[in-house]
């Protein structure tokens, strides 16, 4: 009986022995790599907005509101992306009327020439260069419509909600600028120029 139990016990260690579990080790690597987009073809773009005016179209008291021109911008991506943007004025303290929706248009030297908005309209989203564009919505802040006003203060992007921006490659809008003039300028000599400036800082999410 005393060996019988020791032989079990002994065939036990054995067993245990021939079957212990191999291991196997799971690594995972890779980089997060941002899109390449471009605007309009290249890395960096201006787009000029020219107002010609003269003191005879002025209203007899009162600022000038201009009529709004507008230029369509497209953002190209080589992967699929979200894409929203922020405002910088390179003119700030120069607005005759502060507000976050206002830029500034520089001054004559004595008196500031006025104030410009900047709309962002008709904006659009490509899977890809070979999709038919979507309409989209413009979200601003938690405020999403057809359009918004730049903001100074917020990001504005192409969404389909408050909460859900687009994804795309090719993102594209119409930026409708309408200066307001300083009254003033009506008696100018000739020498005030506009002198609004703005830069677009567009940023990427995967």
């Amino acid at each position: 009986m005393f060996n019988k139990s020791l032989l079990a016990i002994s065939l036990l260690a054995l067993s245990g022995a021939a079957f212990s579990a191999p291991v196997a080790n799971l690594k995972v690597t890779g980089t997060i790599t941002p899109p390449t987009c471009t605007i309009n073809g290249q890395a960096e773009d201006t787009f000029t907005y020219n107002f010609d005016l003269s003191p005879g179209i002025f209203p007899l008291s009162g600022n000038l509101t201009l009529d709004g021109k507008s230029q369509n911008i497209e953002v190209v991506c080589d992967a699929t992306t979200y894409l929203t943007f922020t405002s910088t004025d390179e003119r700030a303290g120069t607005e005759l009327t502060t507000g976050n929706n206002n830029f500034g248009l520089g001054t004559d030297g004595t008196d500031k020439i006025g104030f410009y908005t900047i709309s962002m309209e008709n904006a659009t989203v490509k899977e890809n260069s070979d999709a038919t564009a979507t309409k989209v919505g413009v979200v601003s802040g938690t405020n999403y419509a057809t359009s918004a006003l730049v903001n100074k203060t917020l990001p504005l992007g192409w969404a389909t909600s408050k909460t859900q921006l687009a994804a795309g490659q090719i993102f594209a809008a119409d930026f409708v600028v309408t200066p307001t003039i300083n009254s003033v300028m009506k008696a100018s000599s000739g020498d005030a120029q506009l002198d609004g400036f703005t830069v677009l800082t567009f940023a990427f999410g995967l």
